[in-house]
């Protein structure tokens, strides 16, 4: 369990209270002025992604085409499309069947599948079906299935021949997943027509539904009147509105019916209508691949989606002769292919060969980089045109029957030193200007996909578009149509990176898609976002554990963010509050692609804003968003004092298109601290030693002692937990104006789980006092503090240097003070020093004083008492008089012997508050012998005293008397 230790915010707090207790009352005169409306909208959890609400949708979404033959030859009519579609989080599993593995059997173990108008708007009833084939190899796939090969999956892929898709990758992004998909299938356009209207120039639409199912396949659909069966490819009466109890249950779309028009699927006729001046043809029409026309590496159609992610092994074939296996990221040699055809062939219905020249063409390699499109660097920076294509001069009025022709003249990824292809002109191999294999071509017409997206930072997914050249048979320029029969005459060939948006994608939807691959495809999340700073009165930072103490309930937190490359698609930071109910789990930064594995853990969604460029941040921006603490719904209370709130943020970005989101960052936690209570001192109390026959005891100790009640107390569980409220003990002498520290308690001396009775101690490093504690009640502890005797110095006779003030505060984790408690204490330690003077039989006396500030004495207080203790063992007490003395009149007849003098207890305190008697300091015994006669001493004008005087006195008085006497009676004579 991870304890938090000290977390106490530097710095002074100071708070004008009456100025909180004003904005306290005006925030709650607009709680109440607030709409109630307020309180359903802020009972709505957060959402993942804008627009999305908390309960996703399962409908089935077309994301993005990335790629489609939405041309296609009446003859080589085939279905092609990649494309992103975005499902429900965790609707689709790819391990629903294992790797390469297809899902035919019945009951189908998927919870996807596409089904697509087969022969289009001929018979638009005519469905089939499309299943999924898996092909991402899992991390522990090898280790554990024996004679198991990574490339298992792609491999299969690459010798398909029939109607599945594949999911390439799986891309989560708050409630959703994204599925990168491509689809194979065959479709079945009716050949002919006699409407001039389907030979229009650049081909005429035609209608194409393809739909999305997800959930369970095996009862989803019917055709006519009964059930579909999952093994059953086609039916050829499905009525879409069948699917209402599937729309009810948001589980298909139409995933073409949110296409522009302009990218709908166009049909080629394979030939031309009419003839001569009224000639009416389509245009020239690349070929699609399919089944093994042309053949490819594995015979098939390994030309489109290709996985290239795991590599692959040889291969040889009598057509294709051997071919070298690749390492991952790497398509083998002959793997693509481009062939043209066009059925404006030269012969009798076009005898002067208008247009009908299409044995030259542009291709282009172009790849997806932060979803924009760009050229791929490594291999084909321009486009790259391609001359010499056979048979030429063109004869051809069709594209039927021109499969063998096909895989003889296509143009593939090969070397052009390859014998087998020496009598063919054209190869699909990409050199530099002088002639140097471009970095990701392979000297055997293999592509390096790898070098490719490393080098340039690309998304992973690649397709190869390429453009007709097509001429008069002279060579003179083709004029009809430029933008379908000779494209680069328009102005339409090729990208680069100084093209706009709609410019790439202009020249891109100009050419024909005809080969596409895949490696690691992914759409990079935008980095995490940190949490750095919670606002309260001074530093802000978050400690080492993640957190902050502050004061205030509606606190900005704010961090650091990656701004988006584009300023125009601004990255934003959504910031989340914990719902206490289901807290955050740890972790969540560092989950994979699996950002939902809790949806309930992401907390309330407090806010989002604009990653801001800051080039003092480490991650290039910075954000920041205040929790205004009115988006917490019951039966959550808000922020409140003396609790915590816990946050995460994450980023989500608006290049891409996805609204992906980083993973979570990391988790700052405010613990809301108030002021803490003023110790009561009426529970104050302080112990003072005394003297014991004129000395202290040994390690004598002034006991101070109290009771502590803090607001704050220390807990903690796992992560989390509060610090307590210190407590602050010092002491002042009256006479001077400074405080001396005596102890502060550490972190977690005040422990809220402690049991009642516990006895723990804490001891100040800096004075080494112990604070001796007892938990006496919840959050409650009696204390005392032993202060030594020598901390209390410098009495000179004077009262107030031998009074004292001890004061404690408490100090909350924020370090704000409450107001101070404190006792006032005399503390009297210096014992009374007695002399004896006389000591006879008439009378007892001497002095009592003190020593201060080291030998310098002073008078005894007045009044104090002294113990006179005669030889008989009975004693006397007298009070010490002015200027410190004493004395004593022995008891009549009291024999001689030795008599001791002694002060008790000086009383220096008297009684406290509450009464009790705290007594006093006990002077060292001093002792003469008492003597029978007086001594010479005491004898008049010997300087006895004080009986000596006395008598002198008295005699002087008789003196007097007499000597007025004798005048009298010397007068009385006289007369």
């Amino acid at each position: 369990m991870k304890r938090l230790q000290e977390r106490i915010a530097k710095g002074s707090q100071h708070a004008s209270r009456p100025i909180i207790a004003v904005l306290v009352t005006l925030l709650a005169t607009l709680a109440m002025v607030v709409p109630l409306g307020l309180s359903a909208l802020s009972a709505n959890r957060a959402n993942a992604v804008d627009g999305q609400d908390e309960t996703a949708s399962r409908k089935p979404l077309l994301y993005r085409m990335m790629a489609f033959n939405d041309r296609i030859d009446a003859y080589q009519d085939e279905l092609r499309m990649d494309f992103i579609l975005r499902v429900k989080h965790n609707e689709f599993k790819p391990d629903c069947v294992g790797v390469g593995g297809t899902d035919t059997k019945n009951p189908s173990q998927c919870n996807l599948s596409f089904i697509y108008q087969f022969v289009g708007s001929e018979n638009p009833d005519y469905y089939r079906r499309v299943r999924y084939m898996n092909t991402i190899t899992p991390d522990d796939y090898v280790d554990s299935n024996k004679n198991a090969n990574a490339y298992d999956g792609a491999l299969a892929w690459a010798r398909n021949q029939d109607e599945f898709f594949t999911v390439h990758k799986i891309i989560n992004s708050g409630l959703y997943d994204y599925l990168t998909i491509s689809i194979e299938g065959d479709m079945n356009i009716k050949d002919k027509s006699p409407d001039p209207a389907k030979f229009a120039v650049g081909g005429h639409p035609e209608p194409l539904n393809v739909f999305a199912i997800v959930g369970d396949q095996n009862t989803a659909l019917s055709c006519g009147n009964s059930s579909w069966s999952w093994t059953t490819d086609n039916c050829k009466n499905f009525d879409p509105a069948s699917m209402s109890d599937l729309q009810a249950q948001d589980r298909y779309s139409n995933i073409t019916a949110s296409m522009s028009q302009d990218k709908q699927m166009k049909v080629y006729m394979g030939y031309c209508l009419d003839s001569k001046e009224d000639m009416k043809c389509s245009g020239p029409y690349s070929w699609v691949g399919w089944d093994y026309n042309p053949n490819l590496y594995q015979n098939n159609q390994a030309n489109w989606g290709m996985v290239t992610d795991y590599g692959f092994p040889d291969y040889k074939s009598n057509v294709t002769g051997p071919i070298a296996g690749t390492a991952p990221g790497t398509a083998p040699a002959r793997s693509f292919f481009v062939y043209w055809l066009n059925p404006r062939g030269s012969t009798n219905d076009n005898p002067d060969g208008i247009c009908s020249e299409t044995n030259s063409y542009y291709y282009q390699w172009v790849a997806l980089k932060d979803s924009e499109w760009v050229p791929v660097d490594e291999l084909t920076p321009e486009p790259v045109l391609v001359t010499g294509q056979q048979p030429s001069p063109n004869t051809a009025t069709t594209t039927t029957s021109k499969a063998a022709q096909v895989s003889k003249y296509s143009a593939f990824n090969v070397s052009p030193k390859d014998p087998q292809y020496l009598d063919n002109p054209n190869v699909l191999f990409a050199t530099d200007k002088d002639g140097n294999p471009m970095p990701a071509q392979k000297d055997d017409g293999g592509i390096d996909f790898k070098e490719a997206k490393e080098k340039q930072d690309l998304d992973g997914y690649f397709k190869m578009v390429t453009w007709p050249v097509t001429t008069n048979r002279d060579g003179s320029a083709c004029t009809i149509s430029p933008e379908v029969y000779d494209p680069k005459s328009a102005g339409l060939v090729g990208i680069n990176d100084g093209m706009s948006t709609v410019e790439k994608d202009t020249n891109i939807s100009a050419g024909w898609t005809i080969n596409t691959a895949f490696y690691k495809y992914d759409v990079p999340r935008p980095d995490d976002p940190t949490i750095t700073k919670i606002e309260n009165d001074a530093d802000a930072g978050l400690d080492a554990s993640g957190s902050v103490y502050t004061t205030k309930l509606e606190p900005v937190i704010s961090g650091e963010c990656m701004p988006s490359k584009d300023a125009a698609r601004p990255n934003k930071v959504v910031l989340y509050g914990e719902d206490p109910n289901n807290p955050i789990v740890e972790g969540q930064g560092t989950n994979g692609d699996d950002l939902v594995k809790g949806t309930d853990t992401w907390g309330f969604r407090l806010g989002e804003t604009v990653c801001e460029v800051d080039t003092g941040s480490k991650q290039g921006g910075s954000w920041r968003i205040q929790d205004r603490n009115k988006l917490y719904p019951s039966p959550d209370s808000g922020n409140k004092y003396s609790g915590y709130r816990r946050y995460h943020a994450w980023v989500t970005e608006s290049v891409s298109g996805f609204g992906l989101t980083s993973y979570f960052s990391n988790i700052g936690t405010a613990y809301f601290v108030s002021g803490e209570n003023v110790p009561d001192a009426s529970k104050f109390s302080v112990t003072v030693p005394h003297t014991v026959n004129g000395s202290l005891p040994a390690d004598s100790v002034v006991v101070f002692r109290g009771e502590a009640s803090p607001v704050y107390t220390a807990w903690s569980s796992e992560s989390l937990g509060m610090t307590d409220s210190r407590m602050v003990v010092s002491m002042k002498q009256n006479a001077v104006s400074g405080w001396t520290s005596l102890l502060t308690t550490p972190a977690n001396t005040f422990q809220r789980d402690a049991a009642v009775g516990a006895v723990p101690s804490v001891t100040d490093p800096t004075s080494g006092l112990t604070l001796n504690l007892t938990k006496t009640a919840a959050s409650t502890w009696s204390w005392s503090l032993n202060i030594p005797a020598d901390k209390f110095t410098g009495y000179n006779g004077d009262d107030e240097t031998q009074t004292y003030t001890f004061q404690v505060e408490m100090v909350n984790p924020m370090n704000l003070r409450s107001g101070p408690a404190s006792i006032e204490r005399k503390i009297d330690m210096t014992p009374t020093t007695l002399t004896i003077d006389r000591h006879d039989v008439f009378q007892v006396a001497g002095r009592a004083y003190k020593y201060v500030d080291g030998d310098r004495k002073i008078p005894e207080t007045k009044g104090t008492m002294v113990h006179v203790t005669w030889p008989d063992n009975t004693g006397t007490d007298v009070a010490v008089g002015s200027q410190g003395i004493w004395q004593a009149v022995p008891p009549e007849g009291m024999k001689q012997g030795d008599v001791a003098v002694q002060v008790l207890s000086d009383d220096a305190e008297g009684p406290d508050a509450q009464g009790r008697f705290l007594g006093g300091n006990q002077s060292a015994s001093v002792s003469q012998v008492l003597e029978f006669r007086p001594s010479t001493s005491s004898l008049p004008l010997t300087g006895g005293w004080p009986l000596s005087v006395l008598k002198i006195l008295l005699l002087i008085a008789l003196g007097l008397v007499g000597f007025v006497a004798c005048l009298r009676n010397k007068q009385e004579s006289r007369r």
